[in-house]
């Protein structure tokens, strides 16, 4: 049935162009990062390994500033980099992801001086970046953040400590959330970036059951000096505008929550495809297994999961794309890494005890997953998100 006039036609597949790219990325990833994932990705990572790795995806317009924040100028095609690196070593994916958003939030607010003298290195691999937010006792409600930042002269002077900041213990640029006024609520944060170089911090890494390779840490500022000029959107006095800063973190947390949503699409991918290929080899009661109903059955529901996930994902990046996409940001995270790990699950499921040894990978995918339900907002907090989206009426307050 043709559709009428004025009637919006939605598309699922990639365009030839897409695909060109999508296969391209592949073939290149399989060839020279794969095998890296298979030495050093369940290992903790340094950032003397990770530069070098991160300069390897520059030509593939990873660890890019420009339209990170915007869904990038092509939305698909940020959804394919991120689930073919995701697929391939997401630890990678995720250290790259979270640079590349520090440079862009750099770009967009930053004094000219200091995005001239960060953007380039950070998007060249030669810096690490990391967004600094979650407190011990603030995690999906920025608005109890404590970290305090007061003004003394021309500079200000930073105190707090932050937790589950990825990249965090390898950061050379931190991006850091902290209240300038109490008095004042929402409107008194601010984002401030730390040069590590000129303003030290100490940081401890946090160790984790899955993604080992994506630093996660703990972060700790005591009197942590930074110039004027090192707040977002503050340098000037006819630019400041307190409450951005908060709103700029809520926008934050959706375009994370996409991501997210995407780095499980390929990791979940990554279970499907090892299962696939060893039922399809693996003989019992005189056959292939997936020639038995039951295992026939665990591949169409990992098959579906995975696509029903990525089709969230990329809906999510389209409408990233357009502006505050809050409820399909929330709605990708939510599904998608609740299906990674249902289908990394099944995947093991399938292989039966060869599931469980290590050497077949597919028992670090399940962990993998399973790291990814926690950050940038719970499970459970998405769906009051979205309920409080849908309804009208807040279940947090």
């Amino acid at each position: 049935m043709k559709p009428r006039a004025g009637e919006a036609i939605m598309d699922f597949e990639l365009s030839e162009e897409q695909r060109m790219f999508r296969d391209s990325l592949r073939k290149f990833l399989d060839a020279e990062v794969r095998p890296l994932d298979d030495r050093w990705g369940d290992l903790e990572m340094t950032a003397e390994r990770a530069k070098p790795l991160l300069k390897m995806l520059i030509p593939w317009g990873y660890v890019d500033s420009e339209g990170i924040m915007a869904g990038g100028s092509e939305p698909i095609i940020r959804c394919v980099q991120s689930e073919e690196l995701s697929a391939t070593f997401p630890g990678l994916a995720g250290m790259s992801g979270i640079t590349a958003g520090a440079a862009s939030l750099i770009a967009a607010s930053a004094h000219p001086e200091l995005a001239r003298r960060l953007v380039g290195p950070l998007s060249q691999g030669d810096l690490i970046g990391c967004i600094a937010t979650t407190e011990p006792e603030a995690g999906s409600d920025p608005s109890g953040i404590r970290s305090r930042a007061e003004r003394i002269g021309d500079h200000w002077v930073i105190n707090g400590a932050k937790t589950w900041i990825s990249n965090g213990s390898v950061a050379d640029i931190a991006v850091v959330l902290a209240q300038t006024d109490p008095a004042k609520g929402p409107a008194g944060f601010r984002h401030f970036v730390i040069d590590r170089r000129e303003s030290p911090f100490d940081s401890r890494e946090i160790q984790t059951i899955g993604l080992r390779s994506f630093p996660t840490s703990e972060m700790f500022f005591n009197d942590v000096e930074v110039p004027e000029t090192n707040v977002l959107g503050g340098w000037k006095s006819e630019t400041v505008s307190p409450e951005r800063a908060f709103q700029r973190t809520l926008a934050l947390f959706s375009h994370a929550r996409a991501g997210t949503g995407m780095m499980a699409v390929g990791i979940a991918r990554r279970a499907y495809e090892i299962a696939l290929k060893y039922v399809q080899i693996r003989k019992q009661f005189g056959k292939e297994i997936i020639r038995h109903q039951l295992v026939a059955a665990m591949v169409a529901e990992m098959a579906t999961e995975i696509d029903a996930a990525r089709l969230l994902c990329h809906r999510a990046y389209l409408a990233l794309g357009r502006g505050r996409a809050d409820v399909e940001a929330s709605m990708a995270k939510w599904y998608a890494t609740e299906a990674a790990v249902k289908v990394a699950s099944t995947a093991i499921q399938c292989m039966g005890a060869n599931g469980l040894a290590t050497e077949n990978r597919v028992e670090r995918c399940m962990r993998d997953a399973r790291m990814l339900t926690m950050p940038d907002g719970t499970t459970q907090i998405q769906k009051l998100i979205i309920g409080r989206a849908l309804t009208g009426r807040s279940a947090i307050r």
